[in-house]
């Protein structure tokens, strides 16, 4: 626990200094960085009835997911300013173009990391069909995401030394663990018909694109401004978690996710995704083409544990669309419908028919000092000088949340690591500082 702790609160910092938001400016949150987070704009009467709904079926509301304590309903903060999406490309690339020391290359792909004598001296880089070598000076830093960087260490020999030969690549360094770890959440949703146009799905038809066009360019607000997804929450489906290990995203339309086709009346998605796998999938090569996609195993439910709260949670979102704050909205549950409602196999087979990526895989660079580790706490990839991997494919173990901010922290460390500078000081709480006391949940 000490040192869970010194690691929690040493890397808070970094998320303050990515963080500019618009409400929230305490321990946990930072005001004045280049990633814009707000409230949503554009949620709907039936948000507000949903948070009811949960709080009838248990759930507490809560106004600041980010903060002390996570559990509870509510509205998600979105990272949007000014009503406009706020991205990393626009949050830190966009102010950066400018600098003499910053070169983008578009309609490019890193095919491979140019190793010498046990060091990185380049990335070999295919553009408009030829190959061409970027000479490094000091580090090569790889930042292509769970499935990319872990294909692109491979694509250069790195990596568990059987599969590379067996593809007819030279070896460059045997790293077992490139490619293993991988994790991801897991989605599965409940689809509701409502009684009346309490969704954004009627926005698809020309006249209301029309008016939810004008609706933002006057006013900023409505259904452009809006996520879709805006409110949600965390609760437990085991009840002996240490903190909560589900995740709701309650969705205002219907067909929002791929391969369910919108209703014809309209209609709202509730998600569920279990936050704790202990299932374990990989990505390898299909062949030593770097035009080849790779092979993707997420490995999901490989473990029944996860399949079993994965379930829990189902039946939970159903639980909650079915409380009388919602009846005025809700005319019934499209999927899975009535049909599943007392079989449990009927349930298992709907979900396996439906589970589906939460988009947040992790893990297949990961950081240690196991046999498995690709990379050290510096972010260096064990066993060879001037390559940093610096992006969500280190995480040992997936969050038990939304991704992206995690990931944007590491990139914040990173820029520290790579330029020398020390740590920023970790963070001590108000109630650390002014009062020894234990504070009752905010």
């Amino acid at each position: 626990m000490p040192a869970a702790r010194a690691g929690a609160t040493g890397i808070l910092p970094y998320f303050k200094r990515a963080e500019g938001n618009e409400r929230f400016s305490d321990d946990f949150h930072g005001a004045e960085g280049p990633l814009g987070v707000s409230m949503p704009r554009g949620a709907l009467p039936i948000c507000d009835a949903f948070i009811r709904a949960a709080q009838e079926a248990g759930i507490p509301y809560k106004p600041d997911f980010n903060g002390r304590r996570q559990r509870g309903i509510g509205y998600y903060q979105l990272t949007q300013r000014d009503a406009r999406r706020s991205s990393t490309a626009t949050a830190f690339l966009s102010p950066a173009r400018s600098r003499p020391n910053l070169t983008v290359m578009t309609g490019a792909q890193a095919i491979r990391v140019a190793i010498v004598a046990g060091r990185a001296r380049g990335v070999h880089v295919a553009q408009e069909g030829k190959v061409v070598r970027i000479e490094c000076a000091r580090e090569v830093l790889i930042t292509s995401g769970p499935i990319g960087s872990p294909r692109l260490l491979l694509l250069s020999g790195i990596g568990p030394a059987d599969d590379i030969n067996a593809l007819g690549i030279d070896v460059a360094h045997d790293l077992p663990g490139v490619g293993a770890n991988l994790q991801d959440h897991v989605d599965i949703c409940v689809l509701c018909k409502c009684t009346g146009d309490h969704s954004y799905d009627s926005v698809q038809r020309p006249h209301r694109t029309l008016m939810a066009g004008l609706q933002y360019l006057l006013f900023k607000s409505g259904p452009v401004v809006s996520s879709l997804f805006e409110t949600g929450g965390f609760w437990y489906a085991d009840p002996g978690a240490r903190s909560p290990d589900m995740q709701f995203h309650f969705g205002q339309g219907s067909g929002i996710e791929k391969g369910i086709a919108r209703l014809d009346n309209p209609g709202v998605t509730l998600n569920t995704a279990f936050m704790r796998p202990r299932s374990r999938g990989s990505v390898r090569l299909k062949s030593a083409d770097p035009g080849a996609m790779p092979l993707i195993d997420p490995n999901y439910w490989a473990e029944p544990y996860d399949r079993e709260m994965s379930l829990r949670g189902l039946e939970m979102a159903r639980e909650i669309m079915s409380q009388p704050a919602l009846r005025p909205f809700i005319r019934r549950e499209a999927l899975p419908g009535a049909a599943v409602a007392e079989d449990p196999t009927a349930l298992l087979d709907y979900a396996c028919r439906m589970a589906k990526t939460d988009h947040h895989p992790v893990g297949t660079c990961k950081m240690g000092h196991d046999s498995m580790a690709v990379v050290g706490t510096d972010l260096r990839v064990h066993g060879l000088e001037g390559l940093r991997v610096c992006d969500s494919s280190i995480m040992p173990l997936i969050n038990s949340s939304n991704t992206n901010a995690p990931t944007i922290m590491i990139g914040e460390k990173a820029s520290d690591l790579v330029a020398g500078k020390p740590s920023l000081a970790p963070t001590i709480f108000d109630w650390e500082r002014n009062d020894r006391r234990r504070f009752a949940e905010a």
